[in-house]
């Protein structure tokens, strides 16, 4: 069955809509700056599609854009600039960045409160991909009848979950994430000697990889709840680590692309925002009743 995910994003987005209203009633606007840098297509899409749901919700999208042969200070001379501007809310440098920056001081640019992309060591977010992840398998649960007398973490750590894929954009903080909660889990990664007994005993499969046919019909039972994180460009597409086609009849939910992880993905972002704006407005509230 396949797990609707703009149906997903579109609920999300309908309780942001009432919480950017009363920001706005306060006249907090929301805004979220994005640096893009160089010409990678599946992050000029993330970009677009963050622009326009941005422009749905009210929230306000600035995009920065640098060649890749941009001189690192550039990018550093930006972030610094947005992250001393009280008007923007939340900050994200687009991964990948292909310039002469070393990942870890990359990670650090963007201030922890305005990281709503939760690079940050300090950040107040958690990454967006892992909430969309996590809003999915959520979907699951709450559509399944056998849950309703159940509680959601606990039912995720009756299952079995496999996570395919380390890097650094989406297996490494949903494992993170997974640890941090206390959630069992397994990684699965190039080197693993034998994927396919690991995928045949998951009951969930959350493949991060970013490759074509990480995942084949052979290695799911009907079971499975399979979740593609990772994309990779083909044919003038975007495809997931499987071929849907063959899966379909196969996984007992899985997400598709177009419409799956991407939605809820971008909707999590837009959470992330006005959960920043809504800490700014308490903190301003702080300042106004203790001034100094």
């Amino acid at each position: 069955m396949i797990i609707n995910g703009r149906e997903i994003a579109v609920h999300l987005s309908e309780n942001l809509k009432q919480r950017i209203d009363t920001l706005k009633q306060k006249n907090i606007f929301p805004r979220l700056a994005v640096m893009l840098v160089g010409h990678d297509r599946p992050s000029e899409k993330y970009v677009r599609q963050k622009v326009k749901l941005g422009e749905k919700l009210g929230v306000e999208v600035t995009v920065a854009m640098l060649d890749d042969s941009a001189n690192p200070e550039e990018l550093i001379s930006q972030i610094n600039g947005w992250n001393a501007n009280s008007s923007v809310h939340g900050i994200i440098i687009q991964r990948p960045v292909h310039l002469a920056i070393e990942s870890n001081k990359l990670d650090k640019l963007v201030a922890p409160g305005k990281d709503v992309d939760g690079f940050h060591p300090q950040s107040l977010f958690d990454p967006p991909v892992v909430l969309a992840v996590i809003e999915i398998l959520k979907s699951v649960f709450n559509n399944s009848k056998k849950n309703k007398n159940s509680n959601f973490f606990e039912w995720l750590n009756y299952k079995k979950i496999l996570v395919i894929g380390r890097g650094e954009t989406a297996g490494k903080p949903i494992a993170k994430y997974l640890t941090k909660n206390k959630i069992q889990f397994t990684v699965a990664h190039s080197s693993t000697e034998n994927l396919k007994s690991a995928t045949l005993s998951a009951d969930i499969i959350i493949s991060a990889v970013g490759k074509p046919n990480i995942v084949r019909h052979e290695m799911i039972p009907n079971k499975t709840i399979l979740i593609g994180v990772g994309l990779h460009p083909e044919n003038d597409r975007l495809e997931t680590d499987y071929i849907q086609e063959e899966i379909a009849d196969k996984a007992l939910f899985y997400t598709p692309v177009p419409g799956g992880v991407g939605p809820v993905n971008v909707a999590m972002l837009m959470t992330n925002v006005v959960i920043a704006a809504e800490l700014q407005t308490a903190s301003d509230l702080v300042h106004e009743n203790n001034p100094e």
